[in-house]
């Protein structure tokens, strides 16, 4: 879209310094005024949300809102608000008050916890520059920021295993960057531009060409733990704090899916990938993906280790969805990206509040705990059964959506790899929800004052529980809708 035909508009640069700035008011909270610091924190996140409101409500009449600063040469910072990061944004901006909320509940000793919220809202900010970039390198500079602020939430217990899984992402993360920076040097010397929204810029086909797709497909790839890129995050979810494990996989593995559709459908177009079928390799690891992690899931006693590989599994929906270059299945990807949040951040959330509420994280020791925190597990199950995708909850759309794209292309095999992947996370989760529940009916080891009611970690909890059904059971399903117009923006 020339950009004549746009809307300019500040508000994407503002939504984006917005936590960065509530960062460091944070910090002199923390520093002055100490009463003052849990409302500088959830400032620093429900801003962004009102401005995102505002946002959809001016994008709705006035279609692509951009924004550049000339600095930064040659291509200068470039914020771009279209269906597919107005979509983000809102899922985003969200996620990270709630996530937020979670986090106060979850460090209520505001020593424990003082430098976390720093970083939280650090990377928070570098989450929402990436979904409302212009073009390329603006998403570089924030994936990269947005990386390296994960890395000290990883190692935040300063434990040896959590420095062991912290430093293991730190080097993916520095061969991610150095793979992006390649291809996004190539992408601007072949091209002369990094800039979304033209529907590809490539035009020729060559190895140096191929190079930088394959370079971008590892950069994002191990962001959004693609089957074989994904082996920083069993550790990293098992040895970080809960907090740090549901901001990943809520938010932070959604920008590697976003890094993933904004180059094939703005960098190199449509046509351009389905004539050089370069979507075929994404295609098969999100196979794999898929079916690996569910099998792996089955193998982890560890809560947080067995989520992290459903995950894997779960990004593999996502991928297949964008990899069949339809508009059904992408329609699926899409909304699979918010039913995935749901699903994941509600059981990671759960995971937290049984680990600060019996020191547990052992699937083998929960027996019988759900008769001493019935809501919590009651989330869990319902999030769990929602990761089957069994109507009406959210999974089941997406799935149903992922079946019809691949029907439509002429795979109908992929409908039986989704069943299959689904029967297998029926049968790694369930258990976990039946031992909880009927495993024991004797309440042990469970001091009760620890176990009282605290609404700052449950209310969380509740909210993304109700999100992973809400939707389907109401007259008009606004996140299908959305998850519509970002597949009519690239078909």
């Amino acid at each position: 879209m020339p950009q004549a035909d746009l809307t300019i508009s500040i508000i994407p640069a503002l939504i984006v310094l917005s936590p960065l700035l509530g960062a460091g008011l944070t910090f002199l909270a923390d520093r002055y005024q100490s009463r003052l610091r849990n409302a500088t924190v959830i400032a620093g996140v429900l801003i962004p949300l009102l401005m995102t409101a505002y946002m959809y409500m001016v994008f709705q009449h006035q279609g692509v809102l951009y924004f550049k600063l000339n600095i930064l040469p040659p291509t200068g910072l470039e914020f771009r608000v279209d269906s597919l990061s107005m979509y983000m944004t809102l899922l985003f901006t969200f996620f990270a008050l709630v996530i937020t909320v979670y986090t106060l509940g979850y460090y209520r000793d505001k020593e424990d916890g003082k430098v976390f919220f720093y970083i939280l809202l650090l990377a928070l900010g570098g989450c929402f520059g990436v979904v409302l970039s212009g073009n390329m390198f603006t998403f570089f500079l924030f994936f990269e920021f947005m990386s390296l602020m994960f890395f000290p939430m990883v190692a935040y217990k300063s434990t040896p295993e959590s420095s062991a899984a912290g430093l293991k992402f730190f080097y993916m993360t520095i061969i991610a960057g150095v793979a992006m920076f390649w291809a996004v040097v190539v992408t601007y010397l072949d091209t002369g531009s990094t800039s979304f929204g033209a529907g590809g810029l490539f035009t020729s086909v060559s190895p140096l060409i191929f190079s930088a797709f394959i370079c971008y497909l590892i950069a994002l790839g191990i962001k959004s733990a693609m089957i074989p890129l994904h082996i920083w995050m069993a550790d990293a979810y098992a040895a970080a704090p809960t907090p740090a494990a549901t901001v990943s996989s809520a938010i932070m593995l959604k920008t590697g899916i976003v890094g993933i559709i904004r180059v094939i459908h703005d960098l190199y177009g449509l046509s351009y990938i389905q004539d050089v079928g370069w979507n075929n390799i994404l295609l098969v690891l999100a196979i794999i993906g898929m079916l690996y992690g569910s099998v792996c899931a089955f193998a982890q006693d560890d809560l947080n280790r067995r989520l992290a590989y459903s995950g894997v599994a779960q990004i593999g929906y996502i991928l297949l969805g964008i990899s069949l270059l339809n508009e059904l299945a992408l329609v699926g990807a899409v909304y699979h990206i918010m039913a995935h949040a749901f699903m994941k951040g509600s059981l990671f959330l759960c995971a937290g509040v049984i680990y600060v509420n019996t020191g547990k994280t052992k699937i083998s020791e929960m027996q019988g705990i759900g008769l001493q925190m019935p809501i919590i597990m009651l989330c869990f199950t319902i999030a769990a059964v929602s990761s089957v995708g069994i109507p009406p909850l959210n999974l089941f759309v997406s799935k149903w959506h992922l079946g019809l794209g691949a029907f439509e292309v002429g795979m109908p095999w992929v409908i039986a790899v989704l069943i299959t992947s689904s029967l297998l996370n029926a049968s790694y989760y369930f258990p976990i929800s039946i031992n909880a529940f009927l495993g024991c009916r004797e309440l042990k080891n469970i001091e009760r004052k620890r176990l009282r009611f605290q609404p700052l970690r449950i209310i969380p909890v509740i909210i993304l529980a109700l999100g992973a059904f809400i939707f389907t059971i109401a007259p008009f399903n606004w996140p299908l809708d959305l998850a519509r117009n970002v597949a009519q923006l690239f078909f």
